[in-house]
Parts: C-alpha cells; structure tokens; sequence
C-alpha cells in the first residue's frame, strides 16, 4: 500500500506529473522552441528526458510516426545504455523487467551442406566487463508516452 499526505493516490508514484509548457499548450507548432528534438530514438527520447527537468527550457520533440510503436523495432540496450538510466533511477527497474543477454550465437553456411547453417563462434557478450550492468532485451513497444500525431509535448 502506499501512503501519501493527501491519502492513498493510486498509480506509479514514481511517474512525474506534467510540468511546465506542456500543460498549456497550442495543437500547432509554435515558431521557436528553445531546443527541437528530432526523432524518438534512443537518443533522442534521453535528451527530451533529461531537458524535461528543466520547465524553464522549452523542449519540443517531433517524430514522423503518427502513434505507438506496435513492435519494438530496437529491443537490446547496451550496458552503457543502462548506466545512463542509471542516472535517471530506473535502471535497477528496467534490469528486473528485462531479458538478459550473457553470451550470443554467430551462425554461418555449414561448409558440408551450404542450404544448411550451422553454429559458429559462441562469445561471451561482454568479455571485457566494460560496464557493471549486462546486455539487456526489452521489447520498446511496451510502454507509453502521452503523445500527440507526430509530436510528443514536454514542458
């Protein structure tokens, strides 16, 4: 259960509210915005988050698909990946949700029977130990945003 001082708020106590700009805002593209973010990629989805904690700098995000991914079309996260959500406090959650990748299988043309494959190297997926955090696999379609055709709004 969790407790408030205003009482018990059901939800994700850990989702912000909306803040700044974005609460007020017009349907259509304003004429200057302090920093135009092209594109929902990973990088751009970290820049729109990390700037969203500044309501003073007014962020607007643009995106050619009108809607929700229906699949992922990028599920692995790198470690360093990881390390930046880490910043942001979810990485411990994201680690728990996700699958983790410990080592890969490479397949080529079994050189006997060429219409056949068979299994080639088997690398460990991080031999170096270049992170403290593992390879995960999320499916990026699973979440949501508030979004709008083409536009997502942060203050």
């Amino acid at each position: 259960m969790q407790f408030h001082h205003h009482g018990y708020v059901s939800g994700d106590p850990r989702v912000q509210p909306a803040a700044g700009i974005g609460l007020d805002r017009p349907a259509e593209l304003p004429d200057e915005v302090d920093v135009l973010i092209v594109g929902t990629g990973p990088a751009g989805m970290i820049a729109a988050a990390q700037l969203a904690q500044f309501p003073e700098v007014h962020t607007r995000v643009v995106e050619r698909r009108d809607g929700r991914l229906r699949v992922g079309q990028a599920d692995g996260i790198q470690a360093r990946s990881v390390e930046t959500f880490q910043a942001f406090g979810f990485a411990g959650r994201i680690a728990e949700e996700a699958y983790r990748i410990t080592e890969m299988c490479f397949w080529h043309p079994d050189p006997q029977d060429p219409s056949r494959i068979v299994r080639g190297e088997r690398p460990p997926d991080d031999p170096h130990g270049l992170s403290e955090f593992p390879h995960l696999i999320v499916n990026q379609a699973r979440g949501s945003l508030t979004r709008f055709p083409g536009q997502f709004w942060f203050g």
